[in-house]
């Protein structure tokens, strides 16, 4: 049994220095890296990486709007689609930035920000869709000829270096602009405010094209709980599962399910966004406790013929590969995980 951990945000981006890594303790995640075979490429994101996997092609950008939203369970057909996620601009020193996504946006709030979108939009040939509450799309009746930021790469940056660019992006910063109008002074932004919760004062758009041709993967099952693992697993034919809570839970049902298996785990990327480096070094340890440990148990009990592990981020891209005979590289010594950054 082959087994892949695909793993955002393991290694942090390259402007936050060594001081992160601090004190970690990671025993079995460094001495992986250290006797695997180490693969480094060019840097590649997470969606980015998953496409690539599934033989799915770039467009202007990754076409990550229509497979989404056909895991959504809304068919793409024809039309080109951007994701729009509603997100919070913040001011701060004089710059624009991406705070956060929204969060604990119910069906009926997105119901009603996302009507009201439509209405100014009408004229545009332009209609927003909320299939899920936090995740939204525009549908535009042709392609629009731009290149966008991802979201994650966005995240707490100044939007200024992130809009969209291309031939016609003045018209598409007009819309995100526009969007803005309508969002601020919307009477659900009110209420938010007057709770302490996040307001939704514009939407993000990326991840634009149509719908892609998807190839058949090296794997025969994938377990994560996202939107593009499934909507990929399902369009290649292969096998989705829910991500199990530990590695030892995974380990005891995985046998049954396949042979090749990929394992997409957002659990740093997450802390990350929603609690920064704290949370990330928090999470880190419980990775390294209930994720890696136990499957590099297995795999010393040759349960697993290979182990890889993929770390992804807008600054890296680190591929570790090791086998059963690897492991006993005891001569290879192990090295801090800050020293793999920028690899």
């Amino acid at each position: 049994m082959r087994c892949t951990l695909l793993i955002s945000d393991l290694l942090l981006p390259s402007g936050s220095g060594s001081e992160p890594y601090q004190a970690l303790r990671l025993p079995v995640l460094e001495a992986l890296l250290a006797r695997g075979t180490l693969k480094p490429q060019p840097a590649l994101e997470r969606d980015a990486w998953l496409c690539g996997a599934f033989g799915v092609a770039k467009q202007l950008d990754w076409p990550v709007a229509p497979l989404t939203l056909a895991a959504d369970g809304v068919d793409p057909q024809h039309y080109y689609w951007l994701r729009a996620d509603p997100v919070e601009l913040r001011m701060e020193r004089n710059r624009l930035v991406l705070a956060c996504a929204a969060s604990e946006l119910d069906a009926t709030e997105a119901r009603e920000l996302v009507a009201a979108l439509n209405r100014h939009f009408a004229r545009d040939g332009i209609t927003f869709l909320a299939p899920f509450p936090r995740r939204w799309y525009l549908r535009a009746d042709r392609a629009p000829g731009i290149s966008t930021t991802p979201l994650a790469r966005a995240a707490n940056r100044d939007i200024e270096a992130h809009l969209p660019q291309g031939d016609t992006a003045l018209d598409w910063h007009r819309v995100i602009n526009e969007a803005q109008m309508v969002l601020h002074e919307h009477a659900v932004n009110e209420a938010r405010a007057a709770r302490g919760a996040a307001i939704v004062n514009s939407v993000w758009l990326w991840g634009g094209g149509t719908a892609p041709a998807v190839g058949r993967p090296h794997y025969d099952t994938a377990w994560g709980d996202d939107a593009l693992t499934r909507s990929l697993a399902s369009a290649a034919g292969i096998a989705r599962h829910e991500l199990a809570g530990s590695g030892a839970a995974w380990l005891a049902t995985a046998g049954a399910a396949g042979k090749n298996h990929l394992l997409v785990l957002d659990q740093l990327a997450d802390a990350l966004r929603t609690g920064g480096i704290a949370a990330w070094r928090e999470q880190l340890a419980l990775l390294e406790r209930d994720w890696i440990a136990p499957l590099a148990t297995a795999l010393r009990a040759k349960k697993i013929s290979a182990l890889t592990l993929v770390a992804s981020s807008s600054d890296n891209l680190l591929e570790a590969t090791l086998t059963p005979a690897q492991w006993w590289r005891l001569w290879r010594r192990a090295r801090p995980l800050a020293s793999y950054g920028g690899a």
